[in-house]
């Protein structure tokens, strides 16, 4: 009886996989995680360390404390924005989100 068992139990076990078709699931998954989180991210971010290169005196500019202001100076890391007439704020380059085109205001971007 044990012996019928044991046959029975080895005629229905399936035949073995290759263990690289079980990963392959989760090598699709990483893949797709990829293309649709961490190439666009890349992508933004090089797109903002090209803008903030680009900045230069006179741009209008949006910081991320929801400031807008002209640069007036620009230094290595450092920018002076004046935010009205005759009040000029220091900030590093890194705040700024966006450049506002001529009399663009945030409402309009």
């Amino acid at each position: 009886m044990l012996a019928k068992i044991f046959l029975f139990s080895q005629a229905q076990a399936a035949p073995q996989q290759n263990p690289l078709v079980s990963l392959l699931p989760i090598v699709i998954m990483f893949v797709a995680l990829y293309f649709l989180f961490i190439m666009p991210q890349q992508k933004a971010d090089k797109k903002h360390k090209e803008m903030l290169k680009s900045l230069d005196k006179g741009a209008r500019v949006l910081l991320s404390s929801g400031i807008i202001g002209t640069i007036t100076s620009v230094k290595e890391d450092i920018l002076v924005i004046e935010i009205a007439p005759k009040v000029e704020i220091k900030v590093l380059k890194t705040t700024v989100t966006r450049t506002l085109e001529g009399d663009q205001d945030i409402k309009d971007a």
